[in-house]
């Protein structure tokens, strides 16, 4: 429905059936169940074509179980994004909010289902300071409350700045720097860190595009001794032709988890998608993340293949099998756990 000169109206709703065999990632007493989730929402699309252009979006989510109908819950989902872009100055901003309940590797209440509630807002502009010099300074703030108050709600800001220089006409080299603060509550130490990168964003090859940093990241502590690491970041995605894409990601950085421990967390992701024709189409990924905790090391691994079949312009249905595994030198961290879902998407 058009809205004004320059927005539409879109409504949504999805609907699904998840078949998961470890729904509170227990080690020694798993639970399956089947999980049936109905969403409703809306799209709002504005400045189709102008220098301003976005969206806001609102989901609710209805959960129901079929035997542990004690975790039936409603999730809110909403936010915000916006593109500015002159041909000279580039800005996007950012806002959301967004009900969670899923259990992870640090949050898993005996028998139960974590609940949290995660904002988000930020925002980056970045102008011209010569003709091959670009100036990209940011602000990121990022809010959890967990539900059951025994873990560790955070208040994490972040302010990245980075110059770019012009070493092609489709690559530019990069040198950044991004402060950052992580409040945490309870008896958690709270921490500064401060990460100072080279780096390179653009087009590599023909068929290659992305970023990449690389440099020395330091955490402080209020309480303790100082703790530094190599840090990296990265995304890059690869053409291998019209039909078939891979991407790459990569990152190596300090985390706070939300038993209030500070993590050293390195990451690695690969991901392809395949459009088998117009209207099917694939998608397959293998991640691995290591966190270290003070107590102990996690080396998680999750695999997904995923298949789209797209009905019309408003109706796709798709089936996803999900395999996580989490194994650790402290045994009553294990877990393994594996979801298949299948769904339908309407978007009006």
């Amino acid at each position: 429905m058009a809205v004004g000169d320059n927005a539409e109206l879109f409504v949504t709703v999805s609907a699904a059936v998840e078949l998961d065999d470890n729904i509170y990632l227990d080690t020694t007493n798993e639970q399956n169940d089947t999980i049936f989730s109905f969403t409703p929402g809306f799209d709002l699309v504005f400045g189709k074509g102008s220098a301003t252009s976005g969206n806001v979006y609102y989901r609710e989510e209805f959960r129901r179980y079929s035997d542990n109908d004690v975790q039936n819950t409603s999730l809110s989902n909403l936010g915000f994004n916006s593109k500015y872009s002159n041909g000279v100055t580039k800005a996007n901003f950012n806002a959301s909010y967004a009900q969670l309940a899923q259990n992870s590797n640090d949050v898993r209440p005996t028998g139960d289902i974590a609940r949290r509630a995660v904002s988000n807002l930020g925002g980056k502009v970045e102008f011209g300071i010569s003709e091959k010099t670009v100036l990209g300074v940011g602000a990121n703030f990022a809010k959890t409350n967990y539900a059951p108050a025994s873990y560790t709600d955070s208040d994490i800001w972040s302010l990245p700045v980075d110059i770019y220089y012009e070493a092609s006409p489709k690559l530019d080299w990069s040198l950044g720097y991004r402060y950052r603060s992580s409040d945490l509550s309870g008896a958690a130490r709270d921490s500064k860190d401060h990460f100072l990168s080279l780096g390179a964003r653009g087009e590599f090859t023909p068929k290659l595009t992305g970023q990449v940093r690389a440099g020395y990241t330091k955490r402080s502590f209020d309480v303790g001794s100082d703790e530094s690491l190599f840090g990296m970041d990265g995304s890059l995605t690869y053409a291998y032709s019209d039909k078939t894409n891979y991407s790459f990601t990569f990152g190596n950085d300090f985390g706070s988890s939300g038993t209030g421990d500070s993590t050293k967390d390195f990451s690695l992701g690969l991901n392809a998608s395949n459009r088998v024709t117009e209207q099917w189409s694939v998608t397959a990924g293998l991640n691995y993340k290591k966190s270290e905790y003070s107590t102990r090391t996690d080396d998680f691994m999750q695999g997904l293949i995923a298949v789209t079949y797209v009905y019309n312009n408003f109706v796709n249905f798709g089936a996803s099998l999900t395999l996580r595994d989490n194994s650790s030198d402290l045994a009553s961290a294990e877990f393994a756990q594996n979801v298949f879902t299948i769904g339908a998407n309407v978007r009006y």
